[in-house]
């Protein structure tokens, strides 16, 4: 495995290009280095140079320009995202976009055919793949432990107002793209590929702006589990963020416990149907379920981010495949156009 450096240029120092990526760049010394960043407030540009060392532009085509980066991260407003990941390609540099990686199938297949032709990796941020919470369900439910899956629901819940770009159409705002990407991501991720129907109930609520801050989905699959969402700025009393009903046993989970509960149903006898009467005007069939249960300490997500570039370092520098592929994430924005669609949130 090589360790050569990868050169890295932010674009946009807000929270996720200051807090996330850089934060997390800095914590991979041996494999990258942040050599440039731009951003439009002076603050923010002197920081990046104090701290990192790197230079600092105020034109993003000029970090892009720069011979010295050969990585950009675009951590930039939604809208921006494709026009300055497809001037970075066409500049012969690799890409990490922010999510949403696109707002169009149309505009994730343009993505992916400039970076074919010109020999170059783009990619989106989809940490959260390596959520801890995420990992563990996912390896439950791969274990058969809680038999066919018939239900998975995520639920992120809080009561906060915003007022900050995220919030505003116009911007390619809305908790659809901004938090949402990341939870349907994983359901797909648990899912698979069959195709799959969503029903969307998009709502502004307690936020400014246009865009909305309260999100339902509910995704059908030709085969395997309904697979719901919410994610909710004005909910008062949250609800667990895993739900999972499977034939054998579920789970239940917050981001820092889980707990799962299941039986073996060869230890349950075979039962038969009958069209005559109930016995003793009984409706259910009553029968003791040996149940196994097991709590689970969930760790902080602490790593999402460095777990990340760690797979784009092998991708870069050894040609591992990609992590996360402009593939695995185009059936994700066409859920979220078919959403916005049907409620009108373009």
């Amino acid at each position: 495995m090589s360790s050569e450096q990868v050169r890295v240029g932010i674009i946009g120092l807000g929270r996720s290009g200051w807090d996330i990526h850089a934060a997390g760049l800095r914590d991979l010394p041996d494999q990258f280095r942040v050599v440039a960043v731009a951003d439009p407030l002076t603050e923010r540009r002197q920081e990046a140079a104090n701290e990192l060392g790197a230079t600092a532009y105020v034109d993003p085509q000029h970090l892009i320009a720069d011979d010295k980066v050969e990585l950009v991260v675009v951590a930039t407003p939604s809208n921006t995202h494709v026009p300055l990941g497809l001037v970075a390609l066409h500049a012969g540099k690799h890409v990490v976009l922010e999510k949403p990686m696109a707002e169009t199938v149309a505009e994730i297949d343009l993505l992916t055919a400039v970076a074919d032709e010109v020999d170059r990796v783009v990619t989106c941020f989809q940490n959260n793949r390596f959520e801890p919470s995420f990992l563990k369900v996912r390896q439950i439910i791969d274990s058969g432990r809680i038999g066919e899956v018939v239900l998975v629901r995520r639920a992120i819940h809080r009561f906060g107002r915003r007022s900050d770009w995220q919030t505003l159409r116009s911007h390619g705002g809305g908790e659809l793209s901004n938090n949402v990407s990341h939870y349907l991501d994983q359901l797909l991720l648990l899912i698979g590929d069959s195709p799959t129907t969503v029903f969307a109930d998009l709502r502004r609520t307690v936020s400014a702006g246009d865009a909305e801050d309260h999100v339902k989905l509910a995704l059908r699959p030709e085969k395997g589990p309904l697979a719901e969402i919410e994610f909710s700025a004005t909910v008062a009393f949250p609800q667990p963020q895993w739900f999972v009903v499977g034939t054998a046993g579920g789970i239940v989970a917050s981001a820092s416990e889980l707990q799962v509960r299941w039986f073996d149903p060869t230890s349950l006898p075979a039962l038969e149907a009958s069209p005559e009467a109930a016995a003793g005007r009984l409706y259910s069939h009553h029968e003791k379920i040996d149940w196994a249960e097991e709590t689970i300490q969930i760790p902080p997500p602490v790593e999402r981010t460095q777990n990340y570039y760690r797979t784009l370092h092998a991708t870069l520098r050894d040609r591992a495949e990609a992590f996360v592929t402009p593939s695995s994430v185009r059936r994700q924005i066409a859920m979220v156009t078919e959403a916005r669609r049907q409620t009108g949130f373009f």
